[in-house]
């Protein structure tokens, strides 16, 4: 069970910044419902979905404190500056 949430969290944390917050969100507020919402994305509705139901069915204990920093992470990633190589 560790280790499928520890494959769990890495898949998650692969995604893009906002992705990371569409699930981090969706999950927040309809924990295991989220899964459901999430797979209707068009282009990665199957990774986003497995990845929501991976971290739903984490105790609220754990699930709201780790989504909430790991959705601040993600917002703070979408407000940084795009670099180019040579600035």
């Amino acid at each position: 069970a560790v280790e499928s949430f520890m494959a769990g969290l890495e898949r998650f944390r692969k995604l893009p910044p906002a992705q990371r917050a569409m699930v981090a969100i969706a999950v927040l507020l309809d924990g295991r419902e989220s899964q459901t919402f999430l797979e209707q994305d068009a282009h990665l509705g199957e990774e986003l979905g497995e990845v929501a139901q991976i971290m739903a069915v984490l105790p609220a204990s754990t699930r709201i404190p780790l989504l909430g920093t790991e959705l601040r992470q993600a917002l703070g990633e979408l407000q940084e500056p795009v670099r180019f190589e040579g600035d």
